[in-house]
């Protein structure tokens, strides 16, 4: 993890979905078994870290893991953490 735990928790990553998904919760998971990422489709392996959102869609439980190089990506873009260029 590059950044701190709630840099992630509070990204504004799933923002666009937020009407969508009711009882929204997203939390940073160790993985217990594969997953794929829902954003860039990589797999997210036994053991590494990623962002897991739950919830419920049209009445019914929706769960979705999204690796955190793609939040991490997502930090850095919006300007959300601070960078150190490299010379």
């Amino acid at each position: 993890m590059k950044y701190k735990p709630e840099d992630y928790l509070d990204s504004g990553f799933y923002s666009d979905m937020d009407d969508d998904v009711q009882n929204k919760k997203e939390k940073i998971v160790k993985c217990r078994k594969p997953h794929k990422c829902v954003t860039c489709e990589s797999n997210i392996a036994i053991g590494e870290h990623a962002l897991k959102e739950t919830g419920f869609m049209d009445g019914k439980p929706v769960s979705c893991y999204t690796c955190l190089p793609c939040i991490e990506a997502w930090l850095e873009e919006s300007g959300q953490v601070n960078i150190e260029k490299e010379d």
